[in-house]
This record gives structure tokens, sequence and C-alpha cells, in this order.
């Protein structure tokens, strides 16, 4: 009996450390058809779903933190702007830093995602109608997508990586024995919101292929040009007088900027500058565009093109005196504002899960920046989504469930 009690004993003092080392996927029995499964089953409830109005958007947003509520997450919250957060309790005896998981919902109209399963090459029909297909000659990941499952929903951006982070939370609240820090998990549909949680850095599930991490964007800025004219004199008793043509130095301004350094004339780390507005309202022509670009050098040679185009229209109309130009910073490369910890973990759990890691340079903003410009340091990690925020956007199931295992692995190191 003696024995009985210090085997006991012994097996009660190595406990927690035998509760640290347990892999989830011994806890889980982890069955990867059956977590594409769970993953095909909410992105299809979730595509059902319009967030195009603010009625739609408080719907999907009640709808989350219902299911979240249901499978048992805590502080549940809902917010004006159609956020949702919740908290995924630390099981760990260990103090673990807080961790937020994130996905960014844009609005989109409620759809039937129509499942393509086994895809076994050549072209997919997405609607005959329109004539609109998915080939491999346009769309190339699609070669390493022969014997998954698709869902073809031109709303699948953001909510799969909901339908990941609803599965991941399933999974570790109805296994407590999975030991981990704190959890946030928050879902945004207003990209210029407030992070609606708290926590040491998060990672943003809006990415494409497998391995996919955006470790740098583009910096931005934005710029105005303002040329006031004078119309009071007769245009026919113009020369000599003190007439000043407002349209025509804002079309001039517009066709002095650089053709090479437009959008369709850039790609890989070149930026580009592009007008993205040009009204008049009597004597007065404003002029609006944004400048892009992946280093400050190149900023500055970009913003100095606009420059020079605004002061030769205003040499070349010396009548006109009220001309201006304004530029406003918009957001700054995400490199070099991340926390080494925030990466090298995640390559960690990569490596775990044999997944090949891929950085990748941003040519836009997202989520992720715009988080880490609030003080959320924020990482964009792959989630299988593919032709976003176009009619031939699809989801592919394989590459959200190696998302899913990802954040497992990540959450409980």
């Amino acid at each position: 009996m003696r024995k009985i009690l210090t085997l006991c004993c012994l097996l009660s003092l190595c406990w927690p450390a035998w509760a640290q080392a347990a892999s989830w996927k011994a806890v889980l029995r982890y069955d990867k058809q059956a977590a594409q499964a769970d993953l095909i089953r909410r992105l299809q409830k979730y595509t059902a779903l319009s967030n195009e109005t603010a009625k739609g958007r408080t719907a999907l947003a009640k709808w989350l933190a219902k299911e979240l509520k249901n499978i048992g997450a805590q502080q549940v919250k809902t917010g004006a702007d159609g956020s949702v957060s919740a908290l995924l309790p630390a099981t760990s005896r260990q103090s673990v830093p807080a961790l937020a998981l994130g996905a960014f919902l844009p609005p989109g109209p409620g759809t039937e995602a129509r499942l393509q399963a086994k895809y076994n090459g050549g072209d997919l029909w997405v609607d005959k109608a329109q004539n609109l297909r998915l080939t491999e000659y346009d769309n190339p990941q699609l070669l390493e997508a022969h014997g998954h499952d698709l869902l073809l929903a031109p709303n699948a951006d953001g909510r799969a990586g909901a339908a990941v982070l609803l599965t991941l939370a399933d999974y570790l609240l109805g296994h407590p024995a999975i030991a981990h820090g704190p959890i946030y998990l928050f879902f945004m549909q207003d990209p210029h919101a407030p992070a609606p949680v708290q926590a040491e850095y998060a990672y943003v599930l809006n990415g494409g292929r497998l391995g996919e991490m955006v470790t740098e964007t583009f910096s931005g800025q934005s710029f105005e040009a303002v040329f006031e004219g004078d119309l009071r004199p007769d245009p026919g008793q113009a020369m000599g007088s003190a007439f000043a043509d407002n349209l025509l130095m804002a079309a001039d301004f517009q066709t002095l900027l650089p053709r090479q350094s437009r959008p369709e004339n850039t790609s890989g780390r070149r930026g580009f500058v592009w007008v993205t507005q040009a009204d008049t309202r009597g004597a007065v022509s404003t002029v609006r565009g944004i400048v892009r670009a992946f280093d400050a050098q190149e900023m500055q040679q970009l913003t100095a093109q606009v420059q020079q185009a605004f002061q030769t229209v205003k040499a070349l109309n010396p009548k006109n005196k009220k001309s201006s130009l304004q530029f406003k910073e918009e957001f700054q490369n995400l490199q070099g504002k991340l926390p080494p910890a925030l990466l090298s973990s995640l390559q960690a759990a990569l490596r775990q899960e044999e997944i090949p890691a891929q950085t990748v340079a941003l040519r836009a903003q997202n989520t992720a920046a715009a988080l880490t410009a609030q003080g959320l340091p924020a990482l964009e990690l792959f989630c299988g989504v593919f032709n976003r925020g176009t009619p031939l956007e699809y989801a592919d199931v394989s590459i959200m469930e190696a998302a899913l295992r990802t954040l497992l692995t990540r959450s409980t190191l």
C-alpha cells in the first residue's frame, strides 16, 4: 500500500511537466479529413451571410458571437463597427504571453459557396452565363491544388479565416488538456477601426498560398493638388487679361506625371504614383492621388515627381497665384516594425508542420499593417483564398486546414 501511495505521489509531481509536453494532435486524435469537413461547413455558412449593409454587418457579428458563446468562449463582445472579440482562457500552468488571432471580413453579398470536391485539373466554370471560369493558365496555383477540395465563392475573403479560427477555438475549448496561454480572437469588418483586443502580438488570416507570410508592405502617402483659376474675364478677350483656366492646369498636371510610374507599368518592388480623383467646381479644380513605395528613397523620388509636375504647371500659368500641393502620410512599411519573436515563433510552427515558409512583400496595405501602426504588432498569414475581391474568388480547403494546424501548433508552443 505504501508503495502505491509513493507511486501516486511521484506521478502527481510529474503531472504538470507531462501536461505541458502533451501534443495537441495526440490529445485531439486529429483527423485531417474531419477538420476539412468542419472548415467547409463553417465557410459555407459564413458566405451565405451578406455584410454589405450596416444591418448585414450587425447580423454577421451576432452570428459569430453566438457561435463563439455556444462553443464556450469567454468575454464575447460585439462592437458598433461590426467587430467581434472573444477570449480562450489559458490552460497552461506556465506564464505565457497573450496571443491574438484575427480575420478581416470585407463587405460582400450573401452567396452560396459551391464545392468542387477533389479538383483534378483543367478549367473550372464559375458562371457559364457570364463566361467566368478558372483556368490553370491564369491561375498557376491550381497546378498545386490537384486532389484538393475548392470552395468557389466571391466573398470567401476573410470568411475563410473566420472558419479557421472558429474551428481552432472549438478544438481548444473542447480539449482543455491542451496547454496554451490566453488567446484572443477578433473579427473586424471596418479596416479603419481600432483593434478590438490587446495582446503581445497578433496573426491575421487573410493570405493565399501555403506558408505565405506578409512581412513587408508598401509605405503610402496621399496628395492633393488644388488649382484655382480666374474665369471672370470674357474668354473672347482673354489675351492680356487675368484669365486663368483651372481645368487646363489640372489636365496638364496629370499629363506631366511620368507614365512609367503609373500602377499598370510597375511590378515587384517598384512603387507608383496614381491619380485617383479629379473634380472641378467653378474656378477650382482638385486632383487627388496616392504614392506607394517600399523604401524611403523611392518614396522621396516619387513625391519629387509629383512636386516637379506641380511646379511646372505653376510656371506655365504665371497668372495663377492660389494653387497648392499637400502630401499626407497614410501608413508605413511593415518591415522593421515587427518583434523578432512574432516571426520566429510562427516559423517554428511551420517547421513542425513541415510547411515551407514564404515571406511576401505586399504591394498594398493590409489589416496587419494597420494594427501594427495602432500598437498591436501583427503579421498576415496564409489562409488559402485566391483572386480576392473578384468574381473568380475561391478558397482551397487543404490550405485552410494547413493554416488551422499551423495556428494550433503556434498556440501550444
